[in-house]
This record gives C-alpha cells, sequence and structure tokens, in this order.
C-alpha cells in the first residue's frame, strides 16, 4: 500500500521493477508485470490442458461402466478444478468482488471458446 495525501492507493497497480548486472556486463530488467504475464499464460495452459482431457473423457461412452475411465474421469474433473482455481486467483486476486468475478467469467467463456475478449468502455 502506497500512501497518499488523500488516502491510501492500493498498490495493485504499481509495478516493481528490479535491473542485475551480470558479471559478464550483461544488464538484466524484470518487472512484476513480466512475472504476473508469465504466470498468467501457464495456468490459462494448463487450465486448457486440464478442460481438454476432461472434455475428451467425458465423451468417452463407458465414463461410468468402466472402473478404469471412471476413475479416469474423477482425476480429471479434480484437474480441472485445481487448475481453474489457481487461473481465478491470479485473475482476481486475493479479496475478489462480485464485479471481478463476473469478469473472470467472461474471460473463462472466452479462452474455452478461443475469442478476444472486447473492451467495454
Amino acid at each position: 500500500m502506497t500512501k497518499t495525501g488523500d488516502g491510501t492507493v492500493d498498490s495493485m497497480f504499481d509495478e516493481i521493477v528490479s535491473t542485475t548486472v551480470h558479471p559478464d556486463g550483461r544488464v538484466e530488467t524484470v518487472s512484476t508485470a513480466d512475472h504476473y504475464a508469465e504466470a498468467m499464460r501457464e495456468a490459462c495452459g494448463m487450465f486448457l490442458t486440464a478442460e481438454r482431457r476432461f472434455q475428451k473423457l467425458n465423451r468417452h461412452p463407458d465414463r461410468v461402466t468402466d472402473p478404469r475411465t471412471n476413475v479416469e474421469w474423477w482425476d480429471a474433473l479434480e484437474d480441472v478444478y485445481e487448475k481453474e482455481k489457481a487461473l481465478w486467483r491470479l485473475f482476481v486476486g486475493p479479496q475478489p468482488s462480485m464485479e471481478q468475478n463476473k469478469l473472470y467469467a467472461r474471460f473463462r467463456e472466452m479462452l474455452l471458446k478461443g475469442s478476444n475478449l472486447k473492451a467495454n468502455a
């Protein structure tokens, strides 16, 4: 949190930049935005992979009657839950609001359809 003259400003939009000078003279600059973007890309990929695996098993005609397929189905469902929860946490942050959850639902739909999220301004 950053204090300003008229109150407290949430540091959600603050960016921390770290610079490292390596022994060979190479300079590397990394920002928190870079880390966040990479974490989001990874979380989206993991969620989509888990979702596709689950959907494939869900279409299997013996998913209920074949014990092996049924166990795989339950494992895939749990994997989707875990991956989506990680993605949701990254998207909404530690204290989600109703608006953030609605925006996440639109983002999730867009992600699953492979379309773009349009600005509503």
